[in-house]
């Protein structure tokens, strides 16, 4: 804590953070130009192995880091630091499917190194060790700020989100800050006494205003009004420091600190088990880097507070608050679930795996021209037009031996459809009958279930929904027996995954369909006709338009 304390604000708090960051850079190119002189003037000790340590890590940690990384070249003479700029919801993918990631991994928040091992990836360390932190607030803006009492009075939380006022909240299925605020409201209700029927109101009111992953880069636009017109979001102090700082106009924002524990950003650096012997020390080497006074005072520069909690320089306007506070830790997960799971009920962003039947009995004409497959595809695109931006969809197509020996082959991936709606439509449309493929239901719903359940996501209705003609048509598959037994064998009362089918044709089976349907929960809608598949489509998604406390699934 006493290093902290001598970090080097005095001369700093009277200079704004621009001014700031175009001096650091100045002192960044002198000491890049003062190592090259000395590497010229008495040469670099000599390496018999250079040892790359590549660094993943969050696009709001990956500036400070690389300075830090650049400023302390020849620390380690034969290892070069790469810092590659990796959202951390893709780290985690990849980690998922047993890829290469990195040497080392510095995410936003704790939140993504479980969200990483409830993934699959159990590898991954539980928690790392906080290189920086920062709190999150609520941005307000001037007017809300001025009506609310400020600057003659602090804001709170209690008589902000009390007076019905309009919210933003990144998406909290994807966003630590997200979920730090979603916390501190579940909070400041349980201190209230409110009834399960306030909270459900209040997450109702905040679910109106919630920006997906791919909208956050817009979520603090310097010179510019809050997204959606909102009058305050969720953000993190560093954020709203940076946007500040690069506002001239009266679009600063005031920040809100909470009176409640609300969970901090607080920044883990991991070392990752693909790490092996000096690339493993070199990132432990790099840690103890980030920890020294030197990386403290870059950090603090990039407007991060230490990992104990002391602020960095902050501008007089008494817009953010100096004064030194503790970090708040992440709670248990399963707390963290708890209210993910509420706010996806209120929320209504799905994730969804879809299997499409493509074997050869999908190539059949159906009255008013056109195939099933193509019916089922219109009806598919319809019922993706209907779903958030922030729902993640992905589609596998299946018959039998599609892919080699497999069932099933992968058309899209699961990623957020604001992002990829276009590449939905493209994909759509190259899907094509296999002549003479039969139906690999078992196998193929397996697969898919298997996939889900390693990715299922708190904060997302996660479901599975398979969309075919026929029944299980694959001799050398898994039996209707072991399939429902080994589907019930993966079920999680807390982490409910249903299955959802859709059948189209004289061929279906419906109490095959039903059985796979009831182990998990899932329901099953049949029409002859493919003019009922917008319908029952309609019909299938209705669960994730449906409110409680009215209507459960």
């Amino acid at each position: 804590m006493e290093a902290d304390r001598r970090a080097p604000t005095r001369a700093l708090s009277h200079r704004s953070p621009v001014v700031l960051l175009s001096a650091a850079l100045a002192v960044l190119l002198a000491g890049w130009a003062a190592v090259a002189y000395v590497r010229a003037d008495r040469g670099t000790p000599t390496c018999v192995e250079q040892v790359r340590l590549r660094v993943a890590a969050a696009p709001v940690i990956a500036p400070a880091l690389d300075r830090v990384a650049r400023a302390n070249t020849g620390n380690q003479p034969c290892v070069s630091v790469e810092v590659q700029v990796r959202p951390s919801a893709e780290v985690i993918r990849e980690l998922a499917e047993g890829g290469e990631v990195a040497d080392a991994w510095l995410p936003e928040s704790t939140f993504w190194l479980r969200r990483a091992r409830a993934a699959g990836a159990f590898e991954v360390p539980a928690a790392g060790t906080s290189v920086a932190s920062t709190p999150v607030v609520l941005a307000v803006t001037d007017r809300v700020a001025g009506r609310s009492g400020w600057p003659a009075k602090p804001l709170t939380w209690k008589s902000l989100l009390g007076a019905e006022r309009t919210v933003g909240l990144p998406d909290p299925a994807a966003d630590p800050a997200g979920v730090g605020a979603l916390l501190g409201v579940r909070m400041l209700a349980d201190e209230n006494g409110d009834s399960a029927a306030t909270w459900t109101a209040t997450l109702r009111r905040l679910a109106t205003d919630t920006f997906s992953p791919a909208e956050q880069t817009s979520f603090l636009n310097p010179g510019r009004d809050l997204p959606g017109g909102v009058d305050m979001v969720a953000a993190t102090e560093q954020a709203v420091l940076e946007h500040n700082a690069l506002t001239t106009s009266g679009k600063k924002l005031v920040a809100a600190y909470p009176e409640i524990a609300v969970p901090w950003l607080d920044l883990p650096y991991v070392v990752l088990p693909s790490a092996e012997g000096r690339a493993r020390d070199a990132a432990a080497g790099f840690l103890a880097e980030l920890l020294n006074s030197t990386a403290r005072e870059m950090l603090l520069g990039h407007g991060f507070r230490t990992a104990s909690g002391f602020p960095p320089a902050l501008p007089s306007d008494d817009r953010l608050a100096a004064e030194e506070r503790r970090p708040v830790p992440l709670p248990d997960e399963e707390t963290v679930t708890e209210v993910l799971t509420g706010w996806s009920g209120v929320q209504r962003s799905a994730r969804i795996l879809t299997l499409l039947d493509v074997s050869g009995s999908m190539a059949a004409q159906v009255p008013g021209g056109g195939t099933r497959l193509e019916a089922t595809v219109r009806a598919a695109e319809a019922g993706a037009a209907l779903l958030l931006d922030n729902t993640e969809l992905g589609v596998w197509a299946f018959a039998t031996r599609l892919d080699g020996e497999r069932d099933h082959r992968e058309i899209l991936p699961v990623a957020p459809l604001g992002a990829q709606r276009e590449r939905l439509a493209e994909a759509l449309d190259t899907v094509r009958a296999k002549p003479q493929g039969g139906t690999g239901l078992y196998d193929s719903t397996l697969a898919a279930y298997r996939e889900a359940r390693r990715h299922w996501t708190p904060g997302r209705i996660n479901l599975v929904l398979v969309m075919t003609d026929g029944r299980n048509e694959d001799d050398d598959s898994i039996g209707r027996a072991a399939l429902l037994a080994e589907l019930k064998r993966m079920q999680e009362p807390r982490r409910p995954l249903p299955i959802i089918f859709i059948g189209l044709g004289e061929e279906i089976d419906p109490e095959e369909l039903k059985a796979i349907a009831k182990v998990t929960g899932g329901r099953v809608f049949v029409t002859a006709q493919p003019s009922g598949m917008r319908r029952i489509f309609f019909s299938a998604l209705a669960d994730l338009s449906c409110l409680p406390p009215e209507c459960r699934r």
